[in-house]
Protein backbone atom coordinates (compact mmCIF):
# COMPACT_ATOMS: atom_id res chain seq x y z
CA UNK A 1 0.00 0.00 0.00
CA UNK A 2 1.25 3.45 -0.89
CA UNK A 3 2.05 5.82 1.95
CA UNK A 4 -0.15 8.43 0.22
CA UNK A 5 -3.16 6.13 0.58
CA UNK A 6 -2.84 6.35 4.37
CA UNK A 7 -3.63 10.08 4.16
CA UNK A 8 -6.83 9.71 2.10
CA UNK A 9 -10.36 9.28 3.52
CA UNK A 10 -11.68 5.82 4.33
CA UNK A 11 -14.89 4.23 5.57
CA UNK A 12 -14.84 1.86 8.53
CA UNK A 13 -17.73 -0.46 9.21
CA UNK A 14 -17.72 -2.56 12.36
CA UNK A 15 -19.92 -5.62 11.95
CA UNK A 16 -21.21 -7.43 15.00
CA UNK A 17 -20.94 -11.21 14.93
CA UNK A 18 -23.29 -11.89 17.83
CA UNK A 19 -26.93 -10.92 18.26
CA UNK A 20 -27.21 -7.70 20.22
CA UNK A 21 -29.90 -5.05 20.55
CA UNK A 22 -27.67 -2.54 18.75
CA UNK A 23 -27.46 -2.37 14.95
CA UNK A 24 -25.44 -5.12 13.23
CA UNK A 25 -23.12 -2.60 11.58
CA UNK A 26 -21.70 0.74 12.66
CA UNK A 27 -20.40 2.65 9.61
CA UNK A 28 -18.20 5.74 9.98
CA UNK A 29 -16.19 8.00 7.65
CA UNK A 30 -12.65 8.95 8.67
CA UNK A 31 -10.52 11.76 7.30
CA UNK A 32 -7.59 9.42 6.77
CA UNK A 33 -7.02 5.72 6.41
CA UNK A 34 -4.62 5.94 9.38
CA UNK A 35 -7.50 7.11 11.59
CA UNK A 36 -9.75 4.32 10.33
CA UNK A 37 -7.07 1.71 11.05
CA UNK A 38 -6.55 3.13 14.54
CA UNK A 39 -10.30 2.90 15.24
CA UNK A 40 -10.40 -0.61 13.79
CA UNK A 41 -7.60 -1.67 16.15
CA UNK A 42 -9.85 -0.96 19.11
CA UNK A 43 -12.64 -3.05 17.62
CA UNK A 44 -10.30 -5.99 17.08
CA UNK A 45 -9.98 -6.42 20.84
CA UNK A 46 -13.62 -7.60 20.95
CA UNK A 47 -14.22 -10.97 19.24
CA UNK A 48 -17.87 -9.97 18.64
CA UNK A 49 -16.77 -7.10 16.35
CA UNK A 50 -15.34 -7.40 12.85
CA UNK A 51 -13.95 -4.15 11.36
CA UNK A 52 -13.86 -3.74 7.57
CA UNK A 53 -12.39 -0.70 5.82
CA UNK A 54 -13.12 0.60 2.33
CA UNK A 55 -10.46 2.97 1.04
CA UNK A 56 -11.06 5.96 -1.20
CA UNK A 57 -9.74 3.83 -4.10
CA UNK A 58 -12.35 1.15 -3.37
CA UNK A 59 -10.02 -1.39 -1.77
CA UNK A 60 -11.69 -3.54 0.86
CA UNK A 61 -9.50 -4.24 3.87
CA UNK A 62 -10.58 -7.27 5.92
CA UNK A 63 -10.09 -7.80 9.66
CA UNK A 64 -7.15 -10.12 8.84
CA UNK A 65 -5.53 -7.44 6.66
CA UNK A 66 -5.93 -4.91 9.47
CA UNK A 67 -4.40 -7.31 12.03
CA UNK A 68 -1.44 -7.99 9.74
CA UNK A 69 -0.88 -4.28 9.11
CA UNK A 70 -0.95 -3.52 12.84
CA UNK A 71 1.56 -6.25 13.62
Amino acid sequence: METEALERPADLTIWRTTPVPAPLAQPARYGTLREAIEAAAGALTDPAKQPWIITEEGEILSPNWIRTYLN
